[in-house]
């Protein structure tokens, strides 16, 4: 399928769902996390993360953000520097089904996601969402698949089950995209403290390199205000497109009507490298 057809095909998925995941992009806030936080997600996050929590979020939203990637020169590795944007809607009002659609520009081309989902009872949802990516500097162009669901316990505790690049395509694989077997754990204790848990496995690798982590938390200041610190073993780096280790740290502010975030990402492995991420969303 060329790219003119992919582009008519995600157009008329978008049509048909009346509005969309995957470790190939990450917000200022999940950078901040160090990659966790699929049992919650916040906001337009859901697309990427866990397209199945958008049932839990009956708002409409607009979101965008902007990350710089700068990287000293190493063994094996030239200096780098990069640049990448992010722009997504979401209507979580729908009665019918809740849905959204986001875009991310890389260096190594551009992602677009579509997904949908359902709520079946009131705490377990459902999701389904498409990704296509359309390669830059000679790529082929790729598509894949992830599936998602959230069961959410009460106030205390939430989870998921991610299933991402279900098809596992040679294109998606040539970006570092491979299937992931995902475990969200949300955990807030007093409402002061939000921690996150996602453990993983990649299938096509043995269990030492294949199984990583992410865990990540969330320090609430005067309700609205947020303190985000995380890391990340043996997982996805979107922007590096490598496996590897990382820290994050960032701020965020959730008002009425916009929500504010600043993310920084400090990789250690493969490589030394830092990316800068600040984003807002507006939602009612």
């Amino acid at each position: 399928m060329n790219k003119k057809n992919i582009i008519i095909s995600a157009c008329c998925l978008f049509v048909v769902l009346s509005s969309a995941l995957a470790s190939d992009y990450h917000s200022p806030r999940t950078a901040a996390l160090g990659g966790a936080g699929r049992a919650g997600p916040l906001l337009n996050d859901s697309i990427i993360l866990n397209p199945s929590f958008t049932s839990f979020l009956p708002t409409y939203a607009i979101g965008g953000s902007y990350g710089i990637i700068n990287g000293p020169p190493a063994p094996g590795y030239s200096q780098l520097k990069g640049r990448n944007w992010h722009v997504s809607v979401q209507d979580g009002r729908s009665e019918l089904f809740q849905a959204g659609a986001a875009y991310t520009q890389r260096e190594e081309g551009g992602f677009l996601h579509l997904g949908a989902s359902k709520s079946v009872v009131q705490r377990l949802g459902f999701g389904l969402s498409g990704k296509f990516f359309f390669g830059s500097q000679g790529r082929k162009t790729g598509k894949d698949m992830t599936f998602s669901m959230t069961f959410i316990g009460g106030d205390i505790f939430q989870a998921a089950f991610v299933i991402d690049n279900i098809i596992q395509s040679k294109e998606m694989m040539a970006i570092g995209l491979r299937r992931e077997y995902i475990l969200g754990i949300k955990i807030n204790i007093q409402g002061i403290v939000l921690l996150y848990l996602d453990p993983h496995l990649t299938q096509t690798l043995s269990i030492h390199e294949g199984f990583g982590q992410e865990i990540g938390g969330e320090f609430i200041v005067m309700k609205d205000f947020f303190i985000r610190a995380g890391m990340l073993r043996n997982a996805t780096i979107p922007w590096l497109g490598q496996r590897g280790r990382a820290y994050g740290f960032g701020l965020g502010w959730v008002a009425p009507r916009i929500s504010l975030d600043a993310g920084i990402a400090r990789a250690i492995e493969p490589r030394a490298a830092t990316a800068y991420v600040f984003g807002a969303t507006v939602y009612f």
